[in-house]
């Protein structure tokens, strides 16, 4: 007999993943199933935080007022998991927060206000649970792979170059983030061509010192928010249809992304935000989008496959294999 009424589903316990970043913060309220190691993603929050918009980096200080915009967003965060009833979160700071000479009093202060506890991670480990995330979510288990992952302060890699290759998987991270680039290159609004040009200097020197070598015409898989943003925008994707199982595995090629740096290049924040971009991305869009470039003709890669699933993801994955084994 055929049943039209709700479709049972097995017990689940919710757990939450947190990534508190340079730019934003992130937040994943997932279902898991007993005896599972899979999660059913049920909700999903972004907030902008601005930590690395007023960050030294002489002083490598989180000021007062970008950790209480943290705090802000922690809070509301905290609100929504315990309506949720989630039973664990994992929830780890990024890009400034691991650099930052205060990072213990502000997680500390974190932690008092918000009830959350938040671990500072490396940006070796950071590479390594997104690509896990990203690398996951497209069934993608074998190398080569290039996992790239541009935040607002750094850009983290994970890459594997062949099956059972002696140098086998690595990891790290580089210090090309699209709010911080912003702040140190593009000062006027829209930004000039002299400063499109040092910006542009300066990814390529970083990325030839510093950007892990990879074969020419191998995988390679882009996320972040910039990413994500590039993708919708080429697509039409409207903003609230910006979810990974919308545009993970979408393809964005160098011609495209290099066509939409070029028009918004020319647009005022202003005039971004009148074409669908949300306003903290509008500000950092064009420096996020040079480095995805100057990266794509560094790697003489002709395209990436997107992926919004990335460290929220791979964060989960990662605690849930843990208690299988643990």
């Amino acid at each position: 007999m055929y049943y039209e009424g709700p479709i049972y589903r097995p017990p689940m316990n919710n757990i939450a993943s947190i990534d508190l970043g340079s730019h934003t913060a992130r937040l994943l309220i997932a279902g898991v199933g007993k005896d599972s190691e899979m999660f059913e993603p049920l909700m999903r929050k972004r907030s902008y935080v601005y930590l690395a918009g007023d960050f030294d980096p002489v002083l490598k200080r989180i000021s007062p007022e970008a950790s209480a915009r943290a705090v802000t967003v922690l809070k509301d965060f905290s609100r929504i998991i315990e309506d949720w009833r989630v039973k664990r979160v994992v929830a780890v700071a990024t890009g400034v927060v691991r650099e930052a000479v205060n990072r213990d009093e502000f997680l500390a202060e974190v932690f008092l206000k918000s009830g959350l506890r938040v671990k500072a991670i490396s940006g070796e480990r950071e590479a390594f649970l997104t690509g896990k995330g990203a690398l996951g979510a497209l069934g993608i288990n074998e190398p080569p792979f290039l996992v790239f992952d541009l935040g607002g302060g750094t850009t983290e890699f994970l890459c594997q170059r062949e099956k059972g290759g002696e140098e086998g998987i690595a990891a790290k991270s580089v210090s090309l983030g699209a709010m911080v680039l912003t702040k140190a290159f593009l000062k006027s609004d829209p930004p000039l061509e002299r400063e499109m040009n040092a910006l542009s200097e300066h990814i390529d020197q970083t990325l030839n010192r510093k950007c892990p070598y990879f074969p020419e015409n191998e995988p390679v898989i882009g996320t972040g928010g910039t990413v994500a943003a590039l993708c919708a925008m080429h697509n039409d994707i409207l903003l609230n249809e910006i979810v990974p199982e919308r545009i993970n595995g979408l393809k964005l090629t160098l011609f495209q992304i290099e066509s939409c740096l070029e028009k918004m290049r020319h647009l005022t924040i202003a005039q971004r935000i009148e074409r669908g971009l949300e306003s903290g991305r509008s500000q950092v869009m064009v420096a996020g989008a040079a480095v995805v470039a100057r990266l794509l003709r560094h790697l003489n890669a002709s395209e990436l496959t997107v992926s919004m699933s990335d460290l929220l993801e791979g964060a989960l994955m990662d605690f849930l294999e843990g208690e299988q084994h643990g």
